[in-house]
């Protein structure tokens, strides 16, 4: 947090890489000059302790079924800002992490997920005669618990209050203050989305039969808040759903049952488009 390097690196991924650099926040600007970043990079480095984030400007993206996602816009300055969290925060989260998590993850993609679905669905695991649990977490970016999402962040206590101060970021225009969720279009959105759904794909594994290790009836594979169940004959769907349910509730989140559906693995199913 105190690197003149890691500022640095930040500014760069903002306002050079980041395929969202020509979005500007509620002040207007956009992929700065080379002097603008070189005095964001002094601001950041001065300022970092005491960091006061902008209200996000309300960006509405349409979606398939006719409905709109609302984005979270911050100013690219506050984009900088949580880039340097995250950059902290990471490398802490990535220590303890699920091992079957894909999604917004250092070396970690889709196609990490997809090889791991191949390997429990191929015909020498038997996978014409699995079933699949697909699970949609309603609004879960609009409704994480903030004290459950900052219990799992390990970071230095500055950083942790100026991470308070950004998730509390209001909506210009309309509230104030934000109380219960991370809003898409924030750098560190994805990882405290993460951090708080840390362990929903393990869920299940106390379903077994023979050895432990050989037996577990029920696999689950996460790519942020979407995630399937692969579960073998025999696993109780209707448990895991209780236990699903359950431990969504204790974070302030719920399924979306229009879009969650038990399906045989010969019938196919839609995860990761």
């Amino acid at each position: 947090m105190r690197s003149r390097a890691a500022k640095a690196l930040a500014v760069r991924q903002v306002s050079q890489l980041s395929t969202g650099r020509r979005t500007p926040g509620v002040d207007g600007r956009v992929a700065l000059s080379t002097k603008e970043r070189m005095d964001l990079c002094r601001k950041l480095h001065q300022k970092w302790t005491g960091w006061q984030h902008h209200p996000l400007r309300r960006v509405n993206i349409p979606k398939p079924n006719g409905k709109t996602r609302g984005l979270g816009i911050p100013t690219i300055a506050d984009r900088a800002w949580q880039c340097l969290l995250k950059f902290a925060a990471e490398p802490a989260y990535e220590a303890t992490a699920g091992t079957r998590s894909y999604g917004f993850r250092p070396g970690l993609s889709a196609h990490d997920a997809q090889r791991l679905i191949y390997n429990n669905l191929s015909s020498n695991k038997n996978g014409k005669d699995k079933i699949i649990l697909e699970t949609d977490i309603s609004k879960c970016f609009d409704k994480i618990d903030h004290k459950v999402m900052m219990k799992g962040v390990i970071l230095p206590k500055e950083a942790e209050r100026g991470l308070k101060r950004a998730i509390k970021a209001g909506v210009k225009g309309e509230y104030p203050s934000s109380t219960g969720d991370t809003p898409q279009g924030g750098v560190i959105s994805p990882l405290l989305a993460n951090i708080a759904l840390d362990g929903f794909e393990n869920l299940g594994e106390n379903q077994w039969k023979g050895n432990r290790r050989d037996g577990i009836l029920i696999r689950g594979i996460r790519y942020t808040d979407d995630a399937i169940f692969i579960c073998k004959p025999g696993a109780d769907i209707q448990k895991l759903r209780r236990d699903i349910d359950e431990w969504l509730a204790l974070r302030g989140l719920q399924i979306n049952e229009a879009k969650t559906k038990v399906s045989r693995a010969m019938e196919g199913f839609d995860f990761l488009g």
